[in-house]
């Protein structure tokens, strides 16, 4: 009993004090094996604000939209591990996984684009401040140009240019964030419904377009969708003109659909690289917001349409997962992935004789 004990005693001083037992004491080491790098982005700051006119018949509509500076962080990927020792001997590891290990940064990009929801918005006329409310959930904010309001806005002696002001939600300050020319939109009701009335006569003619008709067709539906594209009248143009050149209705192509979410994610890599200007500040927002939006949806098949009219040779064959192949500029490729999610992966699928109206002209 005695000698039993005595070899507990000894067992104990090797664990507790580690000595004479195993040739030293206890030590405790981080190990970082290297596996690569990546960038990280930290926390948005410096909000700003940006906004589009969207004006419709007796209405006055602005899209506003939010963005931020975030810093650029690149960081080392490491897998880590702790390991304990006794003297020179490996008592254990244990693996800790990937770490990513933050430098300083080394730039600030813009991030964080959305819709801004929520902020007062105020038209600065001259002297003059118009409030025209708060922004919806997707951004907008709209007034009716009553008798009253046009003359204040579009009347004689108004200056050319109005400042849209904003002010953000939990008391941020004001912001001026671009001017407005009312004088344009002075001019919109007149050019929107001389273009739609021109579009509406070729559009009439269906498959009977000749080829400079078609090109035509083309000149007026893209001035249009950049001067009016939430005009009531501009919409139902836009319906007839997907309807006759990919061979079936827009919406009706958007029904029923899961959100290919796999694409939107293709999307967002692309837009990494295709530079800020290069794609819309609507597009990106869209993408970003996973948002199904008929405007993205408009402006992906527009560039489509353009891609395919510039190599009509693809027209008959066009696959998507062939994309990298074709040479299409990042601005098209995004448009693909945006089609995929909004319309599903067979959202190109045969049509009798659409290569020969779509390539003609």
């Amino acid at each position: 009993m005695g000698n039993l004990a005595y070899g507990l005693v000894v067992g104990l001083g090797c664990v507790v004090w580690g000595a004479g037992c195993g040739g030293g004491p206890l030590t405790t080491k981080v190990v970082d094996a290297p596996q690569g790098s990546s960038t990280a982005y930290g926390a948005p700051h410096d909000p700003m604000y940006s906004f589009e006119a969207e004006p419709e018949l007796d209405q006055l509509r602005l899209h506003l939209y939010r963005s931020a500076h975030c810093d650029l962080i690149p960081t080392d990927v490491v897998a880590r591990r702790t390991e304990t020792w006794n003297g020179d001997h490996l008592v254990s590891s244990v693996d800790q996984g990937p770490v990513q290990i933050a430098k300083p940064a080394t730039a600030e990009v813009p991030c964080d684009q959305g819709y801004a929801r929520d902020v007062e918005v105020t038209l600065v006329v001259g002297n003059a401040t118009h409030s025209l409310g708060t922004t919806d959930a997707h951004g907008y904010v709209g007034v009716n140009l009553s008798a009253e309001l046009r003359e204040k806005l579009f009347g004689a002696g108004i200056p050319p240019n109005a400042m849209v002001r904003v002010r953000g939600p939990k008391g941020q300050p004001a912001q001026e964030v671009g001017m407005l020319s009312l004088a344009s939109l002075r001019d919109y009701e007149t050019a929107t419904m001389r273009m739609v009335e021109e579009l509406n006569a070729l559009l009439a003619k269906g498959a009977d377009l000749s080829s400079p008709d078609i090109q035509k067709t083309y000149e007026l539906y893209e001035k249009l969708r950049a001067l009016a594209w939430y005009d009531p009248r501009v919409k139902a143009a836009s319906a007839r003109f997907w309807e006759l050149f990919f061979a079936r209705k827009q919406v009706e192509s958007t029904q029923n659909l899961t959100r290919n979410l796999k694409a939107l994610d293709a999307a967002k890599d692309l837009l990494k690289g295709a530079g800020v200007g290069a794609i819309p500040l609507f597009m990106q927002v869209a993408i970003s917001s996973q948002a199904y939006d008929p405007r993205a949806l408009d402006w992906a098949s527009s560039e489509l349409l353009t891609a395919i009219r510039a190599k009509p040779q693809l027209c008959s064959s066009f696959d998507w997962t062939q994309m990298q192949t074709y040479g299409f500029l990042p601005a098209t490729q995004v448009a693909v992935q945006y089609l995929r999610f909004a319309q599903g992966d067979s959202f190109y699928g045969p049509i009798a004789g659409r290569c020969s109206f779509i390539t003609r002209g």
